[in-house]
């Protein structure tokens, strides 16, 4: 049978065809291994030998076992030729195949493959939509409940006036409106009404008194800049000393470097002295 055929068999049976043969093997064994389970009792009971109960129950049981397998290797090639098979002139369509092209080239399956990809690609885009929707929601549940929560916190506001014989807030608010647009109103036109003369005068003084803050800033001013000049007339002559005190460093060096070379030629000369001596000895 070929694979085909098997393949077509097992969708449709929704089994496979050797295991109906296997489950017949193993139901045929199993009542044959009973079967000689009842013979040994009844040997036993006629037969003393245990040597020659064993021998024989074996012989038998070797001897079935044999032609088991032997007749049931007919039967499983009898059974997949000639009932699991299809005719190779019968062409067998599933009902849930109907209608489907088999004839795919390899340029349609790539095309297929894309279009798969592409309805995966949605479906992740989907899902991680449906999560981000899902947190907004969470999200505004709890906004939700914060505002019911506030709500029940300000019903004191509309539910006190009432409770207490006092008028409506939203009027009493609309009378405290009303009464700071009339006392904004007297003030300005109690701006408009002072004396001219007076805010001249105050201005006046109010130049003055920048004069005399503009007179001591300068003052400071100069101040500083003084200060700074002094500051930095020492700062020179300190760098003056610092720089002549170097100067005497080096040339206290340059005497010192003289006398240890004079030191050295000293000794130069007498090893000189020393080695003439030597060399009129010899």
């Amino acid at each position: 049978m070929a694979n085909n055929d098997s393949e077509i068999l097992i969708e449709h049976f929704e089994f496979s065809p050797i295991s109906v043969i296997d489950d017949v093997i193993d139901s045929v064994n199993e009542l044959m291994y009973q079967a000689l389970i009842g013979l040994e009792r009844f040997v036993e009971k006629k037969s003393k030998s245990e040597e020659e109960i064993e021998q024989g129950m074996h012989q038998v049981e070797t001897l079935l076992e044999t032609l088991i397998d032997h007749n049931f290797d007919m039967f499983e090639l009898y059974v997949m030729r000639n009932i699991f098979a299809i005719p190779e002139n019968v062409k067998i369509v599933l009902p849930h195949q109907e209608g489907m092209d088999y004839t795919l080239d390899q340029s349609k399956e790539d095309q297929i493959d894309k279009e798969l990809e592409l309805m995966r690609k949605k479906v992740l885009a989907a899902k991680a939509m449906n999560y981000r929707l899902e947190n907004e929601l969470l999200k505004t549940d709890s906004r939700i409940k914060r505002m019911e929560r506030l709500k029940e916190k300000l019903e004191f506001i509309f539910t006190a006036p009432k409770n207490h014989n006092v008028n409506p807030t939203a009027e009493t608010i609309r009378l405290v409106v009303d009464q700071l647009l009339a006392i904004k109103k007297i003030t300005n036109n109690l701006h408009s009404q002072v004396n001219e003369e007076k805010m001249n005068q105050y201005a006046n003084t109010s130049d003055r008194r920048e004069a005399f803050v503009s007179t001591m800033v300068l003052r400071q001013t100069e101040q500083v800049k003084m200060q700074q000049r002094e500051n930095r007339h020492d700062t020179d002559e300190d760098e003056r000393l610092r720089k002549r005190a170097r100067i005497d460093n080096d040339e206290e060096t340059s005497k010192a470097i003289a006398q240890e070379l004079k030191g050295l030629e000293m000794i130069n000369n007498l090893f000189t002295v020393l080695n003439q001596e030597s060399d009129r000895q010899e």
